[in-house]
């Protein structure tokens, strides 16, 4: 849009349009169509003329009047309903105030009296993003953790600082298969799943061989087959009640413990998963963009590996049942 642009020309008294050929007086600033000045052949804004007066003068003094806005870069006063300045067409709209959430920010009290805020949702807790983080940055491996990063920036920074590789992490101690998958550590999910499923292998055969050998599922498995489709199983699981018997209660005790290393070593062994995914990603990522979007994708949490998790580790302990049932038919 042009400076004329809806201004009136005061000789033909029509408005200007962006297309318009417009010339101006040399002395007091009116435009002109070109033909109309030609002829005209001089101004005919006499007034302005006798008071050595400005045209740009009078129209900026009527828009302010009228609530014009004035260029905050070339001082132009436009007209009200305009969004760009007609002369430099920098951006007449107040810029959006940026809407702060206080329950996004957490006030740690310091030993001085004063107050540390942390903002949650700056994936770096208000740290540098370009700090260290062994051959990393602090931003990436932010990018990478993605959800939590209040707690895991901190502790990350401890595990490098200090060389300290022990902190708690109570979901590990419960069901760190869980957590692993969450956190996307598929190898450790698997190991620590298959751990799990090795100390209890007992008390589950166990447990089968006291379902087998309850009237009720006799009763029910003869109503239904016409014969106990399970003596072979049952036989055999009676033979070596002694040996799982003794072997129970130490499978479970280690079960116990390795899930207490992992309660205590599960945040050391995703930190260094994480640097080393960031490492990776940052090798084969020729820009910025597509490292970012490589961080976000590859990083964070997903509550469906959880699901599937439990779906596979169910799923294992159902096909023993089956396999071990087929085997002593």
């Amino acid at each position: 849009m042009g400076k004329y642009t809806g201004c009136q020309c005061m000789i033909c008294q029509k408005i200007f349009e962006d297309t318009d050929d417009i010339v101006v007086c040399p002395e007091c600033g009116t435009p002109y169509h070109r033909s109309c000045w030609h002829a005209e052949g001089h101004c005919i804004n006499q007034t302005l003329h006798s008071v050595n007066g400005s045209w740009q003068n009078v129209q900026d003094e009527r828009r302010k009047n009228l609530g014009g806005k004035t260029c905050p870069s070339c001082g132009f006063v436009n007209r009200p309903n305009v969004e760009r300045c007609a002369v430099c067409d920098t951006s007449l709209t107040a810029p959006k105030e940026k809407i702060t959430d206080e329950n996004q920010k957490i006030r740690i009290p310091l030993p001085d009296g004063q107050q540390m805020i942390l903002d949650i949702s700056d994936p770096c807790c208000g740290m540098n993003p370009n700090e260290p983080m062994e051959e990393e940055t602090l931003g990436d491996v932010a990018n990478f953790v993605k959800t939590n990063t209040l707690y895991y920036i901190p502790l990350f920074r401890r595990f490098r600082d200090t060389g300290r590789k022990v902190s708690l992490n109570f979901t590990c101690i419960l069901f760190p298969y869980l957590y692993f998958a969450y956190r996307k550590m598929w190898a450790l999910a698997i190991l620590s799943g298959i751990i799990n499923i090795i100390c209890n292998l007992p008390a589950l055969m166990l447990q089968m061989l006291s379902d087998f050998t309850s009237k009720r599922f006799i009763q029910a498995v003869q109503e239904t087959y016409g014969k106990n489709l399970f003596d072979g199983l049952t036989t055999f699981l009676k033979s070596n009640e002694t040996l799982l018997t003794n072997l129970n209660v130490p499978l479970y005790l280690i079960g116990i413990g390795v899930q207490i290393l992992f309660c205590l070593f599960g945040n050391y062994l995703y930190y260094r998963f994480t640097l080393k995914s960031v490492n990776k990603i940052r090798k084969i990522s020729p820009t910025q963009q597509l490292k970012k979007a490589l961080l976000n994708s590859e990083g964070g949490t997903s509550f469906w590996n959880v699901l599937g998790c439990i779906g596979i580790y169910y799923g294992i302990v159902l096909a023993i049942y089956m396999i071990l049932a087929i085997a002593f038919m």
